[in-house]
């Protein structure tokens, strides 16, 4: 194994470890990180649970190579067994330098895994709130992981962080907040689909979407509960439903029963969301759990005002009353007024929606957020070859606190 002595002038290899590439927040998020990584200081490699997915092409597009690793049914199944012995044996012959450990239940094993590996630096992400976190044990192990086995936490919200402290004891200076990152750009620069448009006769109707994974977390039935409301005081209205997941059968079935199903649209996983944003006069979400979700500042890039639920990061995204509107979670009725209203009041969705783009415009531009990362990683490495140097116990002086503290600074 290569020591990160021997490799300190070469890139550091930084291995991110995620479950499957289906388009969604965390995985999005990492395509980013892939494309914007500095080269000069990093060497990237993905590792999975699954190789399919959406997104997969695009990462192998990068020219960032993937590596699958599977798990069994249970943590104690043979396959996830051999999977994660596998992992590790790859992380140490690789040479790996930092380990980053993103989604579900990577975030539970991976860091046990690089530990055993002997991987220097080792990060959880917590991109959203722990509502899959199921049963005691994967509680107690997620907590233990935090606390005891990483250097630092990343998190893309204060939510997120809160709950790392207060359901799972974490130290607050081991949390480091990089934020969320959107390519403005990408938001900005996008032309309506005009086929889909056309297709769906959408011209001159008041547009409501929602993008987001067909699960349960997402409480598409509350969305399809507010375009009920909405639909009895504006038959013109139309309802796009963009993602995919478990519940799409379920979902359409229930949008036929509420007498909707002609009026709302299931686009399935697409990768022209900015296009088809640029359709919508209101954007919606329903989620019942949330951290700090790219699709609503997806949403405010585009110029669209928001309205969604009081839950756990979107209050500090939605300038209520200014970018858009916020409910009580799991109030279909006034998720359907709040739509009302604004496509009522077209003028003042508008200014809703220059409001939001200049708020994302200030606080969530990709490019700062990956600068925070790969700052944190510099800083993690120097520590840790720090340590290894003068033979002191990392987990006695990891200070995140510092990096921290620097980086809200940015």
């Amino acid at each position: 194994m290569r020591t990160t002595a021997e490799t300190a002038g070469a890139p550091a290899k930084v291995a991110f470890w995620a479950g499957s590439f289906e388009r969604a927040g965390t995985q999005q998020f990492l395509v980013e990180l892939l494309a914007r990584l500095d080269r000069r200081r990093f060497e990237p490699i993905v590792l999975s649970v699954l190789k399919t997915g959406e997104l997969l092409p695009v990462i192998e597009e990068l020219g960032v190579p993937v590596h699958e690793f599977r798990t069994g049914a249970s943590l104690f199944a043979p396959a996830t067994i051999r999977g994660l012995a596998g992992a590790a044996s790859f992380l140490r012959r690789e040479g790996v330098q930092i380990l980053s450990c993103l989604l579900g239940i990577m975030t539970i094993f991976g860091p046990f895994v690089g530990r055993a590996a002997g991987v220097p630096v080792v990060v959880n992400n917590q991109r959203n709130l722990g509502y899959w976190l199921k049963g005691r044990t994967k509680k107690a192990v997620y907590g233990f992981a935090n606390r005891a086995i990483v250097d630092a936490v990343l998190v893309n919200s204060e939510a997120a962080a809160l709950e790392l402290i207060d359901e799972f004891g974490v130290p607050g200076d081991k949390i480091i907040d990089v934020g969320v990152g959107i390519d403005l750009d990408r938001l900005s620069k996008a032309d309506p689909n005009v086929a889909v448009a056309r297709e769906l006769e959408l011209d001159g109707r008041p547009v409501i979407g929602i993008v987001a994974k067909l699960s349960p977390v997402k409480g598409h039935e509350h969305f399809l509960g507010a375009a009920r409301e909405v639909a009895r005081a504006r038959d013109d209205a139309r309802f796009l439903v963009i993602g995919d997941g478990p519940r799409r059968a379920e979902l359409a079935g229930m949008a036929g029963a509420l007498g909707i199903d002609d009026r709302v649209h299931f686009l399935g996983a697409r990768s022209d969301v900015p296009s088809l944003l640029k359709l919508m006069d209101v954007f919606a979400l329903s989620s019942v759990s949330e951290g700090s979700p790219n699709a609503a500042i997806e949403a405010m890039a585009a110029g669209l005002p928001v309205v969604g639920p009081r839950v756990g990061g979107l209050p500090r995204i939605v300038d209520d009353g200014r970018s858009g509107l916020l409910v009580e979670p799991g109030d279909a009725r006034e998720l359907g007024r709040a739509m009302l209203d604004l496509i009522e009041d077209p003028g003042r969705a508008r200014a809703m929606g220059r409001r939001g783009r200049a708020i994302a415009e200030e606080r969530y531009d990709v490019a700062t957020v990956v600068g925070r990362v790969e700052d944190t990683f510099s800083k993690l490495l120097s520590r840790s070859r720090g340590a290894s140097l003068t033979g002191r116990d990392r987990s006695g002086d990891r200070g995140a606190g510092r990096i921290q503290g620097d980086e809200r600074e940015r």
